[in-house]
């Protein structure tokens, strides 16, 4: 998402003097993208074929619900340049329709860099609940999802960021639970479907306590993926033990119903536990030696499931610690104060009531109780990396808010170590002046909204968030 998707071909075009020159698109994107043709010389079937690529990329990369509008356009310019070669129209037709569609894909993708630096956490919910396969699981509920990610993301086409920050958790929020649903139906679907089909053949009636176990099962797995959605290896299991509990309720009611006697759940399950220990007793006598030839592959593939489970238990201390870690944070500080947010298993905490006067970097004593609380912050976070980072306007130049913004920076690491007693080299500092911009530094708001300090604190033993 870092660069244009640009295809070979069409970068030897640009070498031979083609330019696609976009308006500035940050101003407004109601106008259309500046387009010059392709030379006569170029071939409608090959440009063709790499805008297809190069817009079904940008696809997968979530440019469409990024910036919805241009890349509606690029698409409807490629598939009017599929008509135009199918017709077999002439070559500077289809060219030019592929030419508007380039211009338009360049512009979309512009668009989805400002999308990526302001809402990067609704980005990647939205990509692991693809990934969970909320689209075919509950496609209603993932489209309307993505409605709202639209109207949102069209705001910032229109040079407006007010929205989309101020619903980025409601958004982020509709992915997680898609994620969430998806991942429980792809778990728990089949036993669900089991346990209601016992029901309907008299669970209730037949095998009561084996009902009972089974829902309690289904009932626990669901509670375990709540709280540890991404670990994968911890989820089979226990998707496997309630699969296994549903397939032995379903078993037992049939059989206690066939047997027709009373109790007869406790004789189903009389009979199957006397069935079960003859089958062991034969299985002991003709695999003895097979047994004791595997022995010792067993006690290895043992101490290897329990170093595994060992790592997994601790990532996942290590993820609830850092949840809790990041909702003290976020209550630590009003609205006015800061923003704090988690970048996979980094916090971030955007300073908006720290104040500096203008072109300058010493601290204000107003600025003191703001900076105390981060260090509280960072203090209770645990052992960490702490990294400072000074931004800018465009205002002044380069070179002017490039030292600025190194100068606050600094400025606000040195508090940190003087008042912390923490090791210099255990708190960096770092000015980007205007390269990472939240907003437009065409208008009074957008620079306020640019000029900032953002406090980044990585644990060194995270969690997966």
């Amino acid at each position: 998402m870092n660069k244009s998707i640009l295809s070979p071909s069409f970068k030897t075009t640009l070498a031979l003097g083609v330019i696609i020159a976009l308006a500035p698109w940050l101003s407004s994107c109601s106008n259309s993208p500046i387009v010059q043709d392709f030379p006569e010389t170029a071939s409608p079937g090959a440009e063709v074929s790499s805008l297809d690529a190069d817009i079904n990329t940008a696809r997968t990369l979530q440019v469409n619900v990024l910036s919805p509008h241009n890349f509606e356009a690029a698409d409807h310019a490629l598939n009017s340049a599929k008509k135009s070669l199918d017709q077999q129209k002439e070559a500077k037709v289809t060219l030019h329709r592929v030419a508007e569609g380039r211009a338009y894909l360049v512009r979309s993708n512009e668009f989805a860099k400002v999308g990526h630096e302001n809402i990067e956490d609704v980005i990647n919910a939205r990509d692991d609940s693809v990934k969970a396969g909320a689209p075919n699981l509950f496609p209603s509920d993932f489209k309307k999802a993505d409605q709202n990610l639209k109207e949102a993301t069209a705001d910032i086409e229109q040079n407006n960021l007010k929205n989309v920050i101020k619903n980025r958790t409601t958004l982020q929020a509709s992915y997680l639970d898609l994620e969430l649903k998806s991942i429980k139906q792809n778990a728990l679907g089949q036993v669900r479907d089991m346990i209601t089909l016992a029901i309907q053949e008299g669970a209730k009636q037949y095998a009561p306590q084996s009902l009972a176990k089974a829902q309690k099962c289904a009932t626990d797995t669901d509670a375990f993926i709540n709280a540890n959605r991404h670990y994968t290896q911890a989820v089979a299991a226990k998707t496997a033990e309630a699969q296994e509990s549903a397939d032995h309720l379903l078993k037992i009611t049939r059989s206690s119903k066939a047997n027709n006697k009373v109790p007869s759940e406790e004789i189903a399950l009389k009979i199957e536990n006397d069935q079960n220990a003859v089958s062991e007793k034969d299985a002991q006598l003709n695999s003895k030696q097979k047994q004791l030839d595997h022995k010792q592959n067993q006690l290895t593939r043992e101490k290897d499931a329990s170093i595994a489970l060992t790592a997994e238990n601790k990532n996942l201390a290590a993820d609830q610690a850092f949840n809790r870690s990041f909702e003290e944070a976020r209550l630590e500080f009003s609205n006015n104060e800061a923003e704090v947010y988690k970048q996979g298993n980094t916090l971030m905490i955007r300073l908006r009531g720290l104040e500096f006067t203008t072109a300058k970097a010493e601290l204000k004593g107003s600025n003191f109780p703001l900076l105390a609380k981060v260090q509280k912050v960072i203090k209770d976070f645990g052992k960490s990396t702490v990294i400072v980072e000074g931004h800018t306007d465009s205002r002044g130049g380069k070179a002017l808010n490039e030292k600025l913004s190194t100068n606050r920076a600094e400025a606000v690491k040195d508090y940190f170590v003087s008042n912390t007693g923490s090791d210099p080299l255990e708190i960096k500092s770092v000015g980007y002046d205007y390269q990472k911009p939240l907003a437009t530094n065409k208008t009074a708001q957008g620079r306020a909204q640019n000029r900032r300090v953002d406090v980044l604190i990585t644990a060194e033993e995270p969690g997966k968030i």
